[in-house]
């Protein structure tokens, strides 16, 4: 078979972009071809997204048998959204990032202080909450959805058409402007290219469904159409279309966690088909991706299930200490506001809960910010972040 290449895309010059590298400031602002509707890759490429579709399947399956689904996919959520808050050029630590989560759930004035963890996750949670009830509800992952999600992502709220919200200058792909690999354009063929892109998403071909995610992901990082949060932006489309189409129910796969250790290969196979033309290659290292973080969430779950077994073994077989124990995997950061809401019992019930807890060595507390007094599960947070098993 003859794999064809994409055709080459534009390149228009820009005007002086101050902290750009010559080089790129040389070379212009790139817009992409429009991604074609009988494009036919490798066998390779083909048996790459069915390895990966197999191993969705499989991690859809596994994350039942915690028999706690809901928390699982909140861990999955919070570990994206502080992947994210680091691509943002702002470090925060997973316990820094579960604790927030649990204080921003609360009622209560948010903090002040624009570089707490909480005002830094809580927009990507919001989006991810907002783009799958969307999707939920019947709607197709397309310009309007991502226009929404960007909204959130930069503090405001889905209205309007994404026509209303795109990108007026020139932009760059990179993590700073001294790091920049490629230049975008904007313009009128901006417009038309991301409602192609919108229409391409929504139609229905023979492609895998990995291929078409990877090729969608491509195309948006590369258009780039919103002024902030593009990376995130198309990240967070490849999670709701791999739900959209049925690979996955739920946010079950961190892919921010994924781009989070792989950064700079990333980077070079976004490059490498503006070069190129190879889309196959870039769906092989998507696939590829996608797969082996399946592969380390089922992994991570059979460490979870090790240390459910090990918490029941310790705990009373009734009432709400083991189930406070068992919903720890996607809230590992607790305190005597969250109990009481999350499982009807009252101020003292809550007390005596965290303290037979750290009696048992399961919570240690610790106290946030100066907000008030949390309770940390050490066991899964390590788990959850520093177990090799838990990322590619």
């Amino acid at each position: 078979m003859n794999f064809r290449p994409l055709p080459d895309g534009q390149w228009s010059p820009v005007a002086g972009l101050p902290g750009i590298p010559e080089a790129l400031r040389r070379e212009g602002a790139y817009l992409p071809p429009p991604l074609p509707s009988d494009l036919t890759l490798p066998a390779a490429t083909y048996r790459a997204c069915a390895e990966a579709e197999h191993a969705l399947g499989r991690l859809d399956e596994a994350a039942d048998r915690l028999g706690v689904r809901p928390a699982l996919v909140r861990a999955t959520q919070v570990r994206d959204a502080n992947s994210s808050a680091g691509l943002s050029g702002v470090a925060v630590g997973l316990r820094e990032t579960f604790a927030a989560d649990l204080l921003a759930s609360e009622d209560g004035p948010p903090p002040t202080d624009s570089a707490a963890p909480s005002q830094l996750v809580a927009p990507f949670l919001r989006a991810f909450a907002h783009g799958l009830a969307r999707v939920r509800a019947g709607a197709p992952v397309d310009a309007d959805l991502v226009g929404e999600v960007a909204a959130i992502m930069t503090g405001g709220e889905p209205g309007g058409s994404a026509r209303d919200v795109l990108r007026h200058a020139p932009g760059r792909l990179g993590l700073s402007d001294e790091r920049a690999y490629l230049l975008t354009a904007t313009g009128a063929h901006l417009v038309a290219l991301l409602e192609q892109w919108s229409t391409w998403v929504r139609e229905e071909d023979e492609q895998p469904r990995i291929a078409k995610i990877a090729l969608a992901h491509y195309q948006l990082e590369v258009l780039q159409p919103f002024p902030t949060a593009n990376g995130h932006v198309a990240r967070t489309f490849s999670t709701l279309e791999l739900v959209r189409s049925g690979l996955v129910r739920d946010q079950v796969l961190p892919l921010s966690v994924w781009l989070d250790t792989a950064l700079a290969e990333y980077q070079w196979q976004i490059r490498a088909v503006v070069d190129t033309g190879r889309v196959d290659r870039w769906v092989d290292f998507f696939a590829a991706a996608v797969r082996d973080q399946a592969l380390a969430q089922l992994r991570l779950i059979g460490h979870l299930e090790a240390l459910a077994a090990e918490y029941a073994a310790r705990l009373p077989r009734k009432g709400k200490l083991p189930l406070v124990a068992a919903e720890l995997i996607g809230f590992p950061a607790v305190d005597h506001r969250s109990l009481r809401t999350r499982y009807g019992v009252t101020a003292k019930a809550a007390t005596d809960l965290t303290a037979r807890l750290v009696e048992l060595g399961v919570l240690v507390p610790w106290e946030f910010r100066g907000y008030r007094r949390v309770f940390l599960c050490r066991d899964v947070l390590r788990l959850l972040a520093d177990n090799p098993d838990t990322t590619p």
